[in-house]
């Protein structure tokens, strides 16, 4: 969105008579024009561009140049298409290999918490007969 306000130009501060305010007018009329033409593009034709044949030698070599760039753009694209690819084929196997440590460390971690209840439940047992022979 452009500006909404023009900058006061000094003929806009003085207010002295009806010819003034004529004048007045007149300078934000043309300050109008000078911002819109600055803040919105204009349509015009291309200044250089002139019709080639489609036999002359600036025509075809034009069409070879442009037809050169397309296949580069092109190739450049497949090229990011694959290198995306395989990378996401490189994510996915560590993925995998993630996901199978975690239910690794998971395996462990519940017998670890298997033979540490287990000791627990036997140090209590213990505790209790030593308390009742006492």
């Amino acid at each position: 969105m452009g500006l909404s306000y023009l900058p006061y130009m000094s003929s806009c501060l003085s207010n002295t008579s009806n010819a003034g305010n004529t004048n007045h007018h007149q300078s934000h009329v043309n300050t109008q024009q000078n911002f819109s033409s600055f803040l919105m593009p204009t349509l015009r034709a291309p200044v250089n561009k002139r019709s080639l044949s489609k036999d002359s030698a600036e025509y075809r070599l034009r069409r070879e140049r442009n037809n050169v760039a397309v296949r580069k753009s092109r190739d450049k694209a497949r090229r990011r298409i694959m290198l995306t690819q395989q990378r996401a084929g490189q994510l996915q196997e560590e993925n995998q290999r993630l996901q199978s440590r975690i239910g690794q460390l998971t395996q462990e971690l519940d017998s670890l918490k298997h033979i540490l209840s287990q000791r627990h439940l036997q140090g209590a047992e213990g505790g209790a007969a030593g308390e009742a022979g006492i």
